[in-house]
């Protein structure tokens, strides 16, 4: 059990801990009681550590099947949670089936068989029933205010005389005693420019908004939104409370005289603009207030070919000035 007077460490500092980016081997009943970040939704902590990623062994006491995910209950004797557990997609075959037979060497059909027997051995492997051990590795997610792992690696434990769990109920003890119950320590030339982030969790405004451009990036990759306008996001609670916080450089007098809306649309619009100059997201028209998201656009080459044909039509009357062509280095073109 973790005390709750610990201050939580500012997010700029994060990387330091060697935990932050490993998979905790940590007791189910401590992943349910994590406190969760104030200052960056789906990071949690423990005793000062910020944990994003567990690695938990235990029993299977439920199992649901859905379309694309199985959910596991996985109990390890201290609690049970639920583990989401992507099924794999099929393989898709090296030979074309448009493709004539004598085009298609055999070479190709051996590897389409066996591609097909991995995707079997591995929906076979990926299927667990009650009962089974289950080695699960991922991110803690909420959902519908329920703690569960979201599994980027799992497996089925074939361990008949019990020697990995039995290895693993040692393990856990000494990783607490020597790893997780010492809390995180700032080293000392950090701590003065960090103090005031401490206290308050209050961050500078540029920083502010590049943890926001980062949040929306996520939240339209994980949601699959091709265009978006600002006012949907500004409806978006986890976006809102990174948005929120305050800043430590935020203008006196507007911060004053304006209200709090007022400063999240403000930080909304400058994390926008640096998605802008990243080139993640576009304006197909600059009179309109909808964005594009470029991944998911598939007219972008369009657009990119009417700029420059609209370039090429304001330039067709103009010379090239030899004297810009002297800083170029020769091509051996005559």
């Amino acid at each position: 059990m973790q005390p709750a007077s610990l201050e939580e460490t500012p997010s700029l500092l994060w990387g330091l801990d060697p935990i932050f980016l490993a998979f905790a081997k940590l007791y189910i009943k401590d992943i349910l009681e994590l406190k969760e970040s104030q200052q960056v939704p789906g990071i949690f902590f423990y005793r000062g550590h910020p944990i994003k990623q567990v690695d938990v062994l235990g029993t299977v006491v439920f199992v649901r099947e859905k379309e694309n995910f199985y959910s596991y209950g996985v109990d390890d004797s201290t609690g049970v949670i639920s583990c989401t557990c992507w099924k794999s997609t099929a393989p898709t075959e090296v030979s074309s089936p448009g493709t004539s037979a004598r085009h298609v060497s055999s070479s190709s059909k051996d590897l389409d068989v066996m591609m097909r027997e991995l995707y079997k051995e591995e929906s076979k492997k990926a299927k667990l029933d009650i009962g089974d051990t289950i080695r699960v590795r991922g991110s803690i997610k909420v959902f519908r205010d329920q703690r569960e792992i979201v599994a980027s690696v799992f497996y089925k434990v074939e361990d008949p005389k019990l020697d990995i769990q039995m290895a693993r109920m040692f393990d856990l003890p000494y990783m607490y005693r020597n790893v997780y119950d010492k809390p995180f320590a700032i080293p000392e030339h950090l701590k003065d420019s960090s103090a005031g982030q401490t206290d308050h969790h209050i961050v500078t405004q540029s920083h502010l908004i590049m943890l926001l451009s980062e949040k929306v990036k996520v939240f339209l990759m994980e949601n699959k939104i091709h265009n978006f306008y600002q006012r949907e996001l500004e409806s978006v609670d986890s976006l809102i409370a990174i948005a929120s916080r305050p800043v430590s450089d935020f203008k006196t007098i507007e911060s004053m005289e304006s209200s709090n809306s007022k400063q999240i649309r403000s930080i909304f619009k400058e994390a926008i603009q640096l998605l802008l100059k990243e080139g993640y997201i576009f304006q197909k028209d600059q009179n309109r207030e909808v964005y594009q998201v470029t991944d998911q656009d598939k007219d972008l080459h369009k657009l990119t070919l009417n700029i420059i044909k609209e370039d090429c039509r304001r330039q067709k009357r103009c010379r090239i000035d030899p004297a810009h062509l002297q800083g170029f280095p020769h091509s051996g073109i005559p």
